[in-house]
Formats: structure tokens, C-alpha cells, sequence
């Protein structure tokens, strides 16, 4: 009798074994053949540069905070599963990739060849690279010439000598990470922070438009959702002690987005945060998830928050037109996330975690225009290319203009939206004969979460159906790992605002879940093996 009870108690035992997670399985596991490295560097150009993120162009005028790239490289072999990557964060706007000019001298795809350069035992693939989408990074583009981004001569370093500078500083990073590696574990958490806000006001017509008060009468409400969860991932030594973090969250760093200072935005004060609470050698990645809709700008209730920012202490400095408050206030956000699970994480450790990756050149179906949407891009490129020509001819007759430091303000914003009505009917050709467009998708599997990347400006709705759907525990977004466009919902594109206007997108919402689809694909393949 005692040995079929005992029987039975091993056949339940084993049962609810074979159901742990790779968390719960691994927690008594001594460090061996998983390992993590970690650096960083430094890609603040020492002279002035184009800063990206605004129609006009803005000459950088100092330096309100370093901009970094920060590498953390992954590495297991012979225990549960075997494979490697690099994953670099980058205080930029986003990572050229050749999408939209079809070229190979892009910012991903040097960094590759020079890690691969250095490192020949790595595939371009397994380097990954992703912005943070700060509005106050350099333009790193392949142009040697500034007037042709901005239509006017400027002073500054070209774009292409800074992508050079750029990448070159980031495959230091990758490498220095690669060569750091030692064996390591790693815990993950969940987190929330309210920072990221949904900035499209929709009026009851069903209009909607980015920003703008929302004090009037025919403010009907905002268009989208709104994802607070912080995914963390925590990565410790041998002995225990926390090397670094990455953090994933719903919104690009621009809370200073409109200054003529070269700056990482808030991410640059949660550095600060974190290394002060944390240690000064605790990296820290960050990762914005699907964000394209959202801003840390606080649409409804602004003046309450502004006061809580006056009210709350010193850290309220000025900083030319803008305030710091906000900024300080979102790091004091992210680092209360990162703290407050923190304490729990040391006790659910996984020295061997699973690790598995995938990536897919995926073809999405492009957003096909219709004569109509031609017709009134270039009605509208024609009126701003009278705008720019004027101002072109004003700057000749009068020289005294261009002793306004920001003189070029007005005519290179008629010289960029010019450029932005004339690309539609240049898209409208492509279309004809390629009415797909191939973007590179990557996934992670690194114990029980999931890291899945797009190149794109992905509207939130498109990240909360893949978060729905994965089978991974935590599926941490990362959006702009590449040079993607706006990728906007079909609601998004029925109210009209600015991201989801023919000019704005190369992709629709028939791409857009097609993107949805395929990175479940690809998740759950992991998730099968």
C-alpha cells in the first residue's frame, strides 16, 4: 500500500517539475555557462552638429548632457541552450539601416562589419542596435553635404563624418562588451511607471491631431492607449552583485525635445538616478517599446503636474526655453521601478537560463497611395517650395539675416516639407513595382521573457496585441532598431494626424499586423523548442 501511495507521490512530484518555469527550475544553480558583458561609450561629437527630430534644422550650441551607446553582450554555451548576441542601446533618433534609401553605408550595417571585423566568429545578424529616439541626438545619415538634408549651408559637421565618428564608438562598445563577458545570471521583473501619454486629441468630428491644448470645447478624447509596465531584466556576477539593467518602456526620450543643446533627454537624468542608488558600475540599457503614438508630454491635467514639478525641490532648473522638472521627475519614475523590485530578484536567479534567437526578413505589404494622395503632396510641396525659394532669395539680398544664430529656422522647414511632398509621388512609382518592403525583425529568447524588435515608430496598439498573444512570461518591445517611419493604426488613419499621413508612413495598418503576425511566428517557434 505504502509503496503505490509513494508511487504516485513521485509520479505528482515529477509532474509538477516538468511544469516549472526556467526561472523556478534554475534558481539553485551555480554560475557556469551563461555569461554577460557589459561597456559602454561615448558618441558626443565634439563639433557642432545637425540635431535630428524637428522639420527645421537646429545647429547644436553646446552640450547639455553626453549622448551614449551602451552595449551588453550575451553569450551561452553547453548548458541549456547555446548561441550569442550584442544588444546596443543608442541616444539617438534612430538606426539607419538602408530602409529608406536603399544604401549600404548606414549606421547598423558599419557597426556590424567592424565588430565582425574584430570578432570573425560573429554573423552581422547577432549584433542588434536600437534608439532611444532622443529629438536632441546628431543626424546620422550618410550625407556628406548638410544642404542637402536642410536646402541651406551650415556650419557643422556632415552627417556622414559624425555616422562614421558614431560607429565606430559603438563597435568599441560591442567589442569591449564581447571581451568583458564572464559568467553570470540573470533575473527579470515587472515594474510600472506612469511616462509614457498618448499625444493624438480626437474631436468629435473624429479629427485627430499630435499635441495641442485640450481646452476646448470640441476635445473629445485620446486616441489610443497607454502602457505604464516597466519590463526589467537584471544581470549579476558570480558573487551575486548586480552588473546591470535593462529597462524597457512605452515612450521616447523627448522631454527636452525642442533644445539646441546635444542631449540624451531623460534618459541621461535615470543614468545619474540609477548610478547614485545603484553603484557607478551598474549599466543601465534602456529599450523603448512600441511608442509611436506616445510622449512623455502630458495631454489632460498638465498644470497640476507643472505645479507638482515647481513644488518638488531644486532639481526644477532652467535650460534655456525648457525646464528640467519633467525630465528629473521621469527619472525619479524609472529608477523607483528599477528599486522597488530590485529586492526581490536576487533570490530567483538563473545561471543557465534558455537562450534562442530568430531573425526574419520580413515582407510587409507597403500602404499603396492613390492618385489623390499625390496630387495633394505635391500641391503642398509646390506651396512650400515657393516658401523656401522666397526665403532663399530674401537671405541673398540681405545678408544682415544670417547674423540671427537660428536664421535658417524658417527656410529649412519649407525645404524639408518641400522634400517630404515631393517623396510621395516618388513612393507612388516605387509602389508599382514593389508593393512590399523587407524589414529585419529579431527575437530573444533569454530564460522565460521574450525581446522582440521592429524598425519602426509602432503605434502602441500593435505592441499590446503582441504582448497579448506571446507565450513568454514578459515580452519586452523594442521599437526603432532601425530607421522606420511611423507605423500608425487604422484608427490612427482615419482621424488623420500628422504619423499617420501618407508622407508620414511607409507601412499601413495591413502591414502593421502583418508585422503582429509574423513576430508571434517567430516567438512562438522559440517557444516550441
Amino acid at each position: 500500500m505504502y509503496g503505490l501511495v509513494g508511487f504516485l507521490f513521485l509520479v505528482l512530484l515529477i509532474s509538477c517539475t516538468g511544469n516549472q518555469t526556467a526561472e523556478e527550475g534554475n534558481q539553485g544553480n551555480k554560475p557556469g555557462n551563461f555569461k554577460i558583458g557589459w561597456a559602454s561609450a561615448d558618441i558626443t561629437p565634439g563639433d557642432p552638429v545637425l540635431l535630428r527630430g524637428q522639420f527645421h534644422a537646429r545647429v547644436s550650441e553646446g552640450v547639455m548632457d553626453p549622448v551614449t551607446a551602451t552595449a551588453l553582450a550575451i553569450e551561452s554555451g553547453n548548458g541549456t541552450s547555446s548561441g550569442k548576441a550584442i544588444l546596443i542601446s543608442c541616444d539617438l533618433v534612430g538606426i539607419s539601416d538602408g530602409t529608406l534609401d536603399g544604401s549600404g553605408n548606414n549606421l547598423r550595417d558599419l557597426v556590424r562589419k567592424l565588430v565582425v571585423a574584430s570578432i570573425p566568429s560573429f554573423n552581422p545578424e547577432e549584433i542588434i542596435l536600437n534608439a532611444t529616439h532622443t529629438h536632441t541626438a546628431p543626424e546620422c545619415t550618410p550625407a556628406d553635404d548638410p544642404q542637402s538634408v536642410y536646402g541651406v549651408e551650415l556650419e557643422v559637421m556632415a552627417p556622414a563624418a559624425y555616422q562614421q565618428f558614431a560607429s565606430e564608438q559603438i563597435a568599441k562598445a560591442a567589442e569591449k562588451a564581447w571581451g568583458n563577458r564572464k559568467s553570470a545570471g540573470i533575473s527579470f521583473g515587472l515594474g510600472h511607471a506612469v511616462i509614457g501619454h498618448n499625444r493624438l486629441q480626437v474631436d468629435f468630428a473624429g479629427n485627430s491631431r499630435m499635441y495641442g491644448n485640450t481646452d476646448h470645447k470640441e476635445f473629445s478624447h485620446l486616441e489610443g492607449y497607454e502602457d505604464h509596465a516597466v519590463n526589467l531584466l537584471y544581470t549579476w556576477d558570480k558573487q551575486k552583485k548586480l552588473t546591470g539593467v535593462v529597462i524597457n518602456l512605452a515612450c521616447p526620450s523627448q522631454a527636452t525635445e525642442n533644445e539646441y543643446l546635444i542631449s540624451a533627454d531623460f534618459w541621461h537624468d535615470t543614468r545619474q538616478m540609477i548610478h547614485q542608488r545603484l553603484g557607478q558600475d551598474v549599466y543601465m540599457l534602456p529599450q523603448c517599446s512600441a511608442a509611436g503614438d506616445q510622449s512623455p508630454h502630458i495631454m489632460v491635467g498638465s498644470r497640476g503636474e507643472e505645479r507638482m514639478q515647481r513644488i518638488m525641490g531644486p532639481d526644477n532648473i532652467e535650460t534655456g526655453r525648457q525646464k528640467m522638472g519633467r525630465r528629473k521627475q521621469i527619472a525619479v519614475y524609472i529608477a523607483d521601478a528599477v528599486t522597488s523590485v530590485l529586492p526581490y530578484m536576487n533570490d530567483v536567479i538563473d545561471w543557465d537560463p534558455a537562450f534562442d534567437r530568430r531573425m526574419q526578413r520580413v515582407e510587409l505589404t507597403r500602404r499603396l497611395l492613390g492618385i489623390e494622395d499625390v496630387s495633394q503632396a505635391l500641391e503642398d510641396a509646390k506651396r512650400w517650395e515657393e516658401q523656401y525659394k522666397q526665403s532663399l532669395l530674401e537671405a541673398e539680398e540681405d545678408p544682415g539675416i544670417k547674423e540671427d544664430p537660428r536664421w535658417y529656422k524658417d527656410i529649412t522647414v519649407a525645404y524639408r516639407l518641400m522634400k517630404r511632398g515631393q517623396s510621395v509621388q516618388e513612393r507612388f512609382e516605387l509602389e508599382k513595382v514593389q508593393h512590399s518592403l523587407p524589414v529585419e525583425v529579431h527575437v530573444l529568447r533569454i530564460g522565460d521573457i521574450v525581446m522582440a524588435t521592429n524598425p519602426f515608430e509602432l503605434y502602441l496598439d500593435y505592441g499590446i496585441r503582441i504582448k497579448a498573444r506571446s507565450p513568454a512570461v514578459q515580452t519586452f518591445l523594442v521599437q526603432l532598431a532601425g530607421s522606420g517611419t511611423y507605423l500608425p493604426t487604422a484608427r490612427a488613419v482615419a482621424g488623420g494626424a500628422y504619423g499617420a499621413v501618407p508622407a508620414s508612413t511607409l507601412i499601413g495598418p495591413e502591414g502593421g499586423q502583418e508585422l503582429v503576425e509574423a513576430t508571434l511566428d517567430l516567438i512562438n517557434e522559440l517557444w516550441l523548442n
